[in-house]
């Protein structure tokens, strides 16, 4: 029995699905974007942003600091307009039914308010697999090509019970957004702490696209 909601005006989880050979570019996890690798299942990869910005919805403080403490996650709109019409970022949240298998974090021009090695983050909302931490270097940033999850078994897991928000969590010390300047990066390039959720759904029962069903003869056309 399925455990997952479908949504049969948007046809989703499986509104959007590509196929070997057409997947030529990063997965769109805006528009929730998955791809038959392996027939019987559709997967995804997901992933959500904290902007470190002063635009961003008062996140960090007057002094633009990013405190201790558990924070929502956003899947930003491909828009990259915020002056003229409020931006459609939406909400990471994972379906019903949804197999995680690997989760990643990074925290590109992310340093530490107080540098000296200690901050740490994590994902967290979701427990399996086990959470990855990143924690500051000695310089206070993070290392640029963060930390993920140990590779499990594909195809095994149990799937979430119910729609699960994925969460960062802080520790140890506050952030704030700032450019590694050995990495010759322009002091306005983006700054975000990332988050990536990688899953797997059952796809769905075969429909009339997947059979070649004859067409019905009427009387007086065949011989």
């Amino acid at each position: 029995m399925a455990t997952f909601q479908f949504d049969a005006e948007n046809r989703t989880p499986w509104n959007n699905v590509i196929f070997p050979g057409n997947y030529v570019a990063h997965l769109n996890a805006y528009r929730d974007q998955g791809v038959v690798a392996i027939p019987g299942a559709v997967f995804f990869r997901a992933v959500g942003a904290l902007v470190l910005n002063p635009d961003n919805d008062g996140v960090t403080d007057v002094n633009g600091v990013l405190a201790a403490g558990d924070y929502d996650l956003q899947i930003l709109s491909p828009d990259l307009r915020q002056d003229d019409k409020p931006r459609k970022d939406r909400p990471f949240v994972l379906p019903k039914g949804a197999v995680v298998y690997r989760t990643a974090i990074n925290a590109p021009g992310v340093r530490e308010e107080t540098v000296g090695g200690t901050v740490e983050i994590s994902v967290s909302g979701i427990t399996t697999p086990t959470a990855v931490p990143a924690t500051a270097t000695a310089e206070g940033y993070f290392e640029p090509v963060g930390e993920f999850s140990a590779f499990v078994s594909i195809l095994d897991g149990t799937g979430l019970s119910d729609a699960t928000p994925v969460k960062v969590t802080v520790a140890n010390g506050g952030l704030i957004a700032h450019q590694n300047p050995s990495a010759g990066a322009c002091r306005k390039a983006p700054s975000a702490i990332l988050v990536e959720v990688c899953y797997f759904m059952p796809d769905a029962a075969p429909d009339a696209d997947d059979v070649h069903i004859p067409y019905g003869i009427e009387a007086g056309q065949g011989f």
